[in-house]
């Protein structure tokens, strides 16, 4: 296996390389020309801008997008696909020669999906300017199959960065994952067009008037990705102060936080939803800080006092709110004699009482698998919601070895 993975991008450079002398062999346009536009798409994969999801988009699908929309005054078909080999394929060798380990890690993968999503645009859009010129015009088909073709290639990259990062995923998180990442999609699908409608007309300065206004989107994008992280290592830090203090188990905040995400994620929740979930998950215990205080431990406390306490020093932070309000209704529990369920109870809550549970019992207690399993299925006549227990059941099954 470990030769094979070798063997991977090995193939995919060859695979480039015999289609950027296919594409050249076959062209009408000068071999300058080509190699000017793959040099461009060269360059512009060494800038990423990173989408809500967590995938990082390449400029070079905005210079990829241009190539088969300069189709006819400048290139043809042959050209447009050979100076998207060349272009990935080169910036793929200076990733590997000066890149940093960071970006080497992940440069095989993001090329093979880049590229072939590249191709996907090009044979999508001459195939269907073809068709659409039939029906409205040159003019109009020009835009239309421009836009048929970059939903096509948005669905294959969001597909396959999926399958390639996730596990298990469902439709529903996957279709609204991408609807968050299309902005910067479109963003770079936006440069790229305005890049190839301008430059027969503005010639040398149509760059300049395409990236002018992409560069403002870029900024905005990055510190948007900034934020998140910085959230996301707040969150982190404050977790680990009950863990530190000895009032929590050490990783039981991280532990609980994982195995949460990834019940909501197979639940179905949306993106959004899921994050919050994680940093409630993170925070679910901030509230066993107060114990240090004698007072409180000499009145005594409940769960649901933690709860409220936590919630309390969380609301503390405005962009937290929905977070606290997760946190407060932790404790509760799914039903309560006498009632069907507890409608006002969110889903987001239940999931993470049920992981934290399962974490004790594994991790404190010292319990199986199986046995962990046994208390959440006991305990869904009140304390859990049974869809959230089989979702746990599901995940910590994938787990365990097959005999």
């Amino acid at each position: 296996m470990t030769r094979l993975r070798h063997l991977e991008p090995v193939l995919w450079a060859l695979t480039m390389l015999g289609i950027a002398f296919i594409g050249v062999g076959q062209s009408d346009s000068s071999l300058v020309a080509v190699s000017i536009a793959g040099v461009l798409i060269a360059g512009a994969a060494l800038i990423t801008v990173p989408a809500s999801s967590g995938n990082r988009f390449s400029l070079a699908l905005a210079a990829a997008t241009a190539v088969p929309l300069l189709i006819g005054p400048i290139f043809d078909f042959g050209g447009a696909i050979g100076a998207v080999a060349v272009g990935f394929l080169s910036g793929w060798v200076v990733l590997q020669l000066f890149g940093s380990d960071e970006q080497t890690a992940t440069a095989d993968s993001d090329f093979l999906r880049q590229s072939f999503g590249a191709f996907l645009f090009a044979a999508f859009y001459v195939a269907l300017e073809g068709a659409a010129g039939l029906w409205i015009g040159p003019a109009g088909a020009n835009l239309v199959a421009a836009v048929a073709a970059a939903l096509v290639w948005f669905g294959f990259e969001t597909g396959a960065w999926a399958m390639t990062t996730y596990d298990r995923v469902s439709r529903r998180y996957l279709l609204r994952l991408a609807v968050e990442d299309w902005p910067v999609a479109f963003s770079l699908f936006a440069v790229g067009a305005l890049f190839a409608y301008v430059l027969p007309e503005l010639g040398w300065w149509a760059p300049v008037v395409a990236l002018l206004p992409y560069s403002f989107a870029h900024i905005a994008f990055y510190r948007s990705h900034l934020a998140r992280v910085t959230y996301s290592q707040t969150i982190r830090s404050l977790a680990r102060i009950p863990e530190v203090a000895g009032l929590s188990p050490d990783g039981h905040s991280d532990r609980t936080a994982d195995l949460s995400v990834a019940v909501a994620t197979e639940l179905g929740l949306n993106p959004h939803e899921v994050r919050m979930v994680e940093y409630a998950a993170r925070l679910h215990d901030i509230g066993r800080i107060t114990l240090n205080e004698l007072n409180i431990i000499k009145v005594g406390f409940t769960d649901d006092d933690i709860a409220r306490w936590g919630s309390e020093i969380i609301s503390e932070a405005p962009f937290l709110t929905e977070v606290a309000a997760l946190v407060r209704q932790q404790h509760d529990p799914y039903r309560r004699p006498g009632e069907r369920k507890d409608p006002d109870l969110p889903i987001p809550s239940k999931i993470i009482k049920a992981a934290s549970a399962y974490d004790h019992a594994t991790s404190e207690l010292g319990f199986s698998t199986l046995e962990a399993l046994e208390v959440l299925h006991r305990g869904a006549a009140y304390d859990f919601d049974p869809d959230v227990v089989e979702g746990i059941r599901h995940i910590v099954m994938l787990g365990e070895p097959q005999s």
